[in-house]
């Protein structure tokens, strides 16, 4: 099971790190989707500079590279499965909130999808090495 979290970390920071490049440069559209990319600048502009991709004015990805730091720092050091897992819960509820906007909207971000799949990921794993 540790194997699967790191993996889910790692996708996490993979995606992070592109949107939070995408929150301030041009994303290769093919990172971002089909109709993103014929949005302004390649849907970055859309996507990773709206007001939902900030919290309190902190871009939503650099408190995602700051979270799985956190955690990747808690698995390296033994901290208790429950704290990992109440480190996750905002993440899976933001991803919740931005995922169903997403959806809303019509919109196919690639790299949207793989945070918010690592979220999930990881909430259930962290959950599932918790109760055991």
């Amino acid at each position: 099971m540790s194997v699967l979290i790191w993996i889910a970390l790692l996708g996490g920071v993979a995606a992070s790190t592109a949107a939070l490049y995408g929150h301030y440069r041009v994303l290769p559209g093919w990172l971002t989707g089909p109709e993103i990319c014929q949005l302004d600048h390649g849907g970055c502009a859309v996507l990773f500079r709206s007001a939902r991709a900030r919290l309190l004015g902190v871009p939503n990805a650099m408190l995602g590279i700051a979270l799985y730091g956190l955690l990747a720092i808690g698995l390296i050091l033994g901290w208790p499965a429950g704290l990992l897992l109440m480190m996750t819960v905002p993440a899976i509820a933001m991803s919740a909130f931005l995922g169903y906007s997403l959806i809303v909207n019509g919109h196919q971000c690639r790299i949207c999808w793989l945070g918010h799949f690592s979220n999930v990921a990881l909430f259930v794993l962290v959950t599932l090495r918790a109760t055991m």
